[in-house]
């Protein structure tokens, strides 16, 4: 049901519009939990998501790099706790200028034009 009125919202903007999406994921190192989130935010046609809680170390985050996702921005922690995400699908441009992220993975700033 959810995920219907996700994917009307996309339609009803005669899809010219960016869809903006952020999700607490609770946790996507697992491949199955991982591969799910990403499916759903791929069925929704989310442009630009905000995923909280992605629990990835640094050296995992290659993991959320599909080929629908244009661009990826994480901030991470040594632990698999905390984490934040950022992610741009293809098709929107987006010209990055810089970011700011926090050691301890709770928070990134991405700044760039749309």
């Amino acid at each position: 049901p959810h995920r219907q009125k996700l994917q009307d919202l996309k339609m009803n903007t005669g899809n010219e519009g960016i869809m903006f999406c952020s999700w607490n994921v609770k946790g996507i190192n697992e491949p199955i939990m991982r591969g799910k989130v990403l499916a759903h935010l791929k069925a929704i046609k989310a442009d630009v998501i905000f995923s909280q809680e992605t629990h990835l170390k640094k050296d995992a985050e290659h993991r959320l790099k599909v080929k629908w996702i244009d661009k990826m921005y994480h901030s991470s922690f040594t632990h698999k706790s905390r984490g934040v995400a950022i992610l741009f699908r293809k098709g929107p441009l987006f010209k990055h200028t810089s970011n700011i992220t926090d050691s301890g993975g709770r928070y990134i700033i991405v700044i760039g034009e749309l």
